[in-house]
């Protein structure tokens, strides 16, 4: 950014003209035009630009706009008006430094006003509560009509009851050195009652402190108070000289809270506020640090860092060493002046640990990070009482902990949206109960003129209207968590009485939900580490993915279906990621189930292992997401509430590593279908479908010995085509399905599962064990 030094020297105001210039445009200086072209570019005024004293150490910088000297000037001397050169503490003949920050000065998001003493000192008495409004509209009034609104500006002379009164400036967007452009209706107008000066009595009054802390945000307690610590000690500076404070980073999944936060701290008031874009260019983001270094106090605000430094970008590296630059030269400041630069800078992004940078981890960068983590039980009944659920007061607790309790999954964004779909269910419903044919009130007074008569008082006053839980309990089956938009949380209707036989894989999987249910304490009396992975292998066709189907259906646990294959076909690097992302969606959601299917095609053995032409795809890629998995299986952040479940034809195949304890801790053989499973298949098939009585269901029990479930209904299909194109062919005399349809689909029916296949298993069971 360009710098000219001037000898500050008087603008003459002669004419009535020039008086009404200098009400309108208090925060002009001017130069001449070949400065004006140096500073700007342009010979166009109207440039926002900063002027501070030269030789003074932490000189206090002011803002202004840049314009051409209407009379000829040496192009080493400014002017400006006597109220804003004062104002400032600037003197005549003094020499300052002009710095042009690009661009123009900002529109103003708040403007504080305090009374001002009388020339001879004394304190006009406090503003009544019931004048305030009609301060406020005065004040705003003579704001609005000029340029720019700096601090110390002072308004004169205004009249509501009582003697008049005069207001001073004393923060434009939260800063005491503050200009900005005043908008009617827009800009919020804060007028302090009670009339306020310095020390002395003398002189402009000091704004109001502003505080840099966050309050009232509801189910963010933890992550708040850290945010709060880091906050204060930042404005404390650090005990250690050396410190130097360090960027944060605030992080979390889609909905948590993340730019809540960086539009709170922006709403703090404590400093000017500059928001970096993830679509800024290089030349933007270096231009926002640099002006926020002349405009201290000032916080900088990054929302979805990731996006900034996103590996698309063509200019990412350059960016990166740019921010870090940036970041090492607030650092850098401190050594050189003494002091830290008051400039704060806060970033998000989702997930710290990969989408930061190593580089801007380093000491002085982004080294402070904020989890927000997806609200638990209280954090989501705090949330949805800040909401204003609109029912009686007498069902709003137990609504509370109705919902709080069944929106596992949910982030602060999901329940507003679960409470304003009840509120049009509700409203819905109330207009529902509404006579269709009566006017609305307002149709009333537009089809006829007021009544003459007095109201009749005796007429019952109508109930106000609002919602019942049943609206909100209706708005649970519309308003999914968004985190699970991409994810198939309904998965195909299968209950356990659909799966024929299995006792024991049954029995296995509901123990297996009941324990991601159970709290810590419960399961601490029974295990040290409770099983979290299950295995189930077998034949092909023998009912591991309709297991596993069941087992979400009945659990109502959130579900995470992965096919395994599917993984793998990405590029180099996105199929680790994409597990890691997997587990971490789970861990958010919990209760939940992980179901990988077809495991074997990621978890195949890697080489140094016997036995498998599978070496993990014969790729370094497979390795990579089975060594990822192997961490995330049994790695440090525990997988509570979180079941494992996974399938495989190829039990042979996994790595050894998979099937240690911790991992997948139970092993389910899903053998094939026996004497009573089959008999039961071809119960409900008969029970579907109409079969004729020379049926013989323990014969085609009889004949179905080794085939798999899926084998059997193929055969029942088979069947029941054979028996279609009968009833056609007979003109729909003939309905039902024979034996005979029955038995010449199983000779057609080849058996998939051989003696050899199951003995493979049995081997492999007698090498790992099974359930």
């Amino acid at each position: 950014m360009k710098s000219l030094d001037f000898r500050i020297r008087k603008l003459h105001v002669n004419t009535d003209a020039d008086k009404r210039l200098q009400k309108r445009q208090p925060s002009r200086i001017y130069v001449n035009e070949e400065a004006l072209i140096e500073l700007t570019g342009s010979k166009d005024g109207g440039k926002a630009v900063c002027i501070e004293r030269i030789h003074e150490l932490n000189a206090v910088r002011r803002e202004a706009t840049l314009w051409k000297a209407p009379e000829k000037l040496d192009k080493a001397v400014t002017q400006m008006y006597d109220d804003f050169r004062t104002a400032c503490g600037f003197n005549l003949g003094e020499q300052v430094r002009i710095t042009a920050l690009g661009g123009a000065l900002p529109d103003a998001d708040e403007v504080i006003v305090e009374q001002k003493p009388s020339e001879d000192g004394s304190l006009p008495d406090p503003i009544f509560p019931e004048d305030l409004p009609g301060w406020i509209v005065l004040i705003a009034g003579r704001l609005s009509q000029i340029e720019h609104v700096h601090t110390g500006w002072t308004i004169k002379d205004l009249y509501v009851r009582g003697p008049k009164r005069s207001f001073i400036v004393t923060s434009v967007n939260g800063r005491p050195t503050g200009n900005a452009r005043y908008i009617d209706r827009k800009t919020r107008l804060v007028v302090g009652t009670a009339a306020r000066t310095n020390e002395t009595g003398e002189g402009p009054v000091k704004p109001l402190e502003r505080k840099l802390e966050l309050r009232g945000i509801q189910g963010l307690d933890a992550p708040l108070k850290k945010l709060n610590d880091l906050l204060r000690a930042f404005t404390f500076g650090g005990i250690k000289k050396s410190f130097t404070f360090p960027g944060i980073v605030i992080h979390g999944g889609h909905g948590t809270g993340k730019t809540m936060l960086l539009n709170s701290l922006a709403h703090t008031g404590w400093g000017t506020v500059f928001r970096i874009k993830f679509k800024d260019k290089l030349g933007e983001i270096q231009e926002t640090f640099q002006t926020a270094k002349l405009q201290q106090p000032s916080i900088i605000l990054i929302d979805q860092l990731e996006r900034l430094i996103d590996k698309d970008r063509s200019n990412r590296d350059a960016v990166i060493l740019a921010l870090c630059d940036l970041l090492d030269g607030l650092a850098a400041e401190k050594s050189t002046k003494g002091e830290a630069p008051q400039v704060l800078v806060v970033a998000t992004c989702l997930d710290y640990t990969s989408d930061i940078p190593e580089d801007l981890k380093d000491p002085g960068r982004f080294t402070s990070e904020i989890y927000l983590p997806m609200p638990d039980v209280e954090g989501r009944r705090e949330i949805l009482s800040s909401l204003d659920l609109c029912v009686p007061p007498d069902q709003e607790d137990e609504l509370l902990n109705q919902l709080s309790a069944s929106t596992h999954a949910y982030n602060g964004k999901d329940l507003r949206r679960l409470a304003d779909e009840a509120c049009l269910i509700g409203t819905t419903r109330h207009l529902s109960t509404l006579t269709v044919s009566a006017p609305t009130p307002d149709q009333s007074r537009l089809l006829s003129p007021p009544p003459e008569t007095e109201e009749d008082e005796s007429a019952p006053a109508s109930a106000p209207a609002t919602l019942i839980p049943a609206d909100y309990h209706n708005a649970l089956r519309l308003v999914r968590p968004s985190l699970m938009h991409d994810i198939n949380l309904k998965p195909p209707p299968i209950h356990w009485d659909d799966i024929a036989g299995q006792s024991l894989v049954k029995q296995s999987l509901r123990r297996a939900v009941r324990l991601s249910l159970e709290p810590p304490e419960v399961l601490a009396q029974f295990f040290d580490r409770p099983p979290k992975g299950f295995l189930l292998y077998g034949p092909p066709g023998c009912s591991k993915t309709m297991a596993a189907q069941a087992m979400a259906t009945e659990s109502g646990l959130n579900f995470f279906a992965v096919k395994g294959a599917e993984l793998l076909n990405m590029y180099v690097g996105e199929s680790e990621r994409a597990v890691r992302r997997l587990f971490q969606r789970a861990r958010e959601v919990a209760p939940s189930m992980i179901f990988f299917d077809e495991i074997d095609s990621i978890a195949g053995q890697r080489s140094g292992f016997s036995s498998s032409s599978s070496k993990s795809n014969g790729s370094s890629g497979g390795v990579n997401v089975l060594t990822t998995l192997l961490n995330e299986m049994d790695g440090f952040e525990a997988l509570h509430g979180v079941v494992v479940l996974a399938a495989t034809n190829r039990p042979h195949a996994l790595d050894p590593a998979l099937l240690r304890p911790g991992r997948f801790d139970e092993l389910i053989y899903v053998s094939p279908p026996d004497q009573e499973a089959r008999r039961a298949i071809f119960t409900k098939v008969g029970a579907k479908r109409k079969m004729n009585d020379d049926v013989d269901i323990d014969k085609l029990v009889e004949d179905t010995e080794g085939y798999s479930g899926a084998e059997i209904k193929g055969i029942c299909a088979a069947a029941g085509v054979a028996a279609y194109d009968r009833f056609i062919k007979e003109g729909g005399t003939d309905v039902g399905i024979r034996m005979g349809d029955l038995e010449h689909a199983i000779k057609n029916q080849k058996k998939q599962i051989t003696r050899e296949m199951i003995k493979g298993f049995e081997d492999w069971e007698r090498q790992f064990g099974k359930v």
